[in-house]
């Protein structure tokens, strides 16, 4: 039980499920209610530019190819199920050469093949990858660029959350922070050199509203089984993501100011992220899950932050539901971004 003694154990969690089920009740109320002001009058709905933006990308592509022009190629992690999958059939329809990198072999070629048959577009296809090892994340990304020499759209969205023991990556790291940040983290620098040959090319990374929850990252948790855990670590994880999003977004301000970085929180939708915790798990079986956002909801920024015009330019963002949000009061500093104290020679 993440050696918490049970009195103090169990009070935390009711604690954290009664936080959990209030953010459920406030994010899925009017947004008005919420203080959000309406773009106006004759602005179409969110649903109804997302699509625009999807249609415009999808025929500009085809005009671009059939001109002997290249098409787009978008990477995606985490897009065989879930909030992965509706992004990345968003990504297949707005012509994107699609690359999904996951490690559910069998989900991810089934997954390929639906998006394939609903989209019309062959160019999808599905290359294992386990975030868990930074040498898979290294074939990986070698593999990419046999595909590819250049990566225009690169989205981090696997992840894991509520791990009740400390499970070890392939280099000892807590899997939660291994998965959610440390294996993104390479990733993204491996992929780094395609993506600043493309024009105006976007990463967009999956965060949560959860980053607010700690004020610096739990460097000891990440390597020791004593002090695990899977609360805070959980909450480092995705606390280390939006400071690596900020961090990065200076960084090719500098050098590739056509490049943009952002992050986002999805809400608490009804994915299978609650498995691991027999609590949760269970809620969302009884009924919670109706309280739960839909997976298109929840996917909904992400394809907004990938393809909507109305972003261009906007870089090193914490979004949630399309508008930019204060991200926590966490000192943001360049240790925090990367894994120097983790063993910088795993890299």
């Amino acid at each position: 039980m993440n050696r918490l003694s049970a009195s103090k154990y169990i009070p935390r969690r009711m604690v954290e499920c009664l936080l959990f089920l209030s953010e459920i009740v406030v994010l899925n109320v009017p947004e008005w209610i919420l203080g959000e002001k309406s773009s106006g009058k004759n602005v179409p709905p969110i649903e109804k530019r997302i699509e625009s933006s999807i249609a415009a990308s999808r025929y500009s592509m085809a005009d671009s190819v059939a001109r002997g022009g290249r098409r787009k190629v978008a990477v995606l992690t985490g897009g065989a199920g879930g909030l992965g999958l509706i992004a990345a059939t968003a990504f297949a329809e707005a012509g994107y050469h699609l690359i999904i990198g996951g490690r559910a072999r069998e989900q991810g070629e089934k997954a390929i093949e639906t998006i394939r048959t609903k989209t019309q577009n062959p160019h999808v296809e599905f290359i294992y990858l386990d975030l868990a090892s930074l040498k898979d994340v290294h074939r990986f990304a070698e593999e990419v660029s046999k595909r590819s020499a250049v990566i225009d759209l690169l989205v981090n969205n696997a992840g894991v959350m509520d791990l009740p023991s400390f499970r070890p990556t392939a280099e000892g790291f807590d899997s939660q922070f291994g998965i959610n940040h440390i294996g993104h983290y390479l990733l993204t620098h491996l992929l780094l050199p395609l993506v600043e040959k493309a024009p105006n090319a976007r990463i967009v990374m999956t965060a949560s509203a959860a980053h607010y929850g700690v004020d610096q990252i739990p460097y000891l948790a990440i390597t020791s089984p004593k002090t695990y855990d899977r609360i805070r670590n959980y909450y480092g994880s995705k606390l280390a993501t939006v400071m690596f999003v900020r961090h990065l977004a200076k960084q090719l301000a500098q050098t590739h100011p056509d490049i943009t970085v952002n992050c986002l929180h999805p809400g608490s939708c009804n994915t299978n992220l609650f498995k691991n915790s027999l609590l949760l798990s269970v809620l969302t079986t009884i009924g919670l899950q109706y309280l739960l956002r839909p997976p298109v909801r929840g996917a909904r920024t992400i394809i907004y932050l990938s393809l909507s015009e109305e972003v261009e330019g906007v870089s090193g963002e914490y979004w949630f539901d399309e508008r930019i949000r204060r991200r926590s009061a966490a000192r943001f500093s360049n240790k925090a971004v990367g894994i120097p104290e983790l063993g910088s020679s795993h890299l």
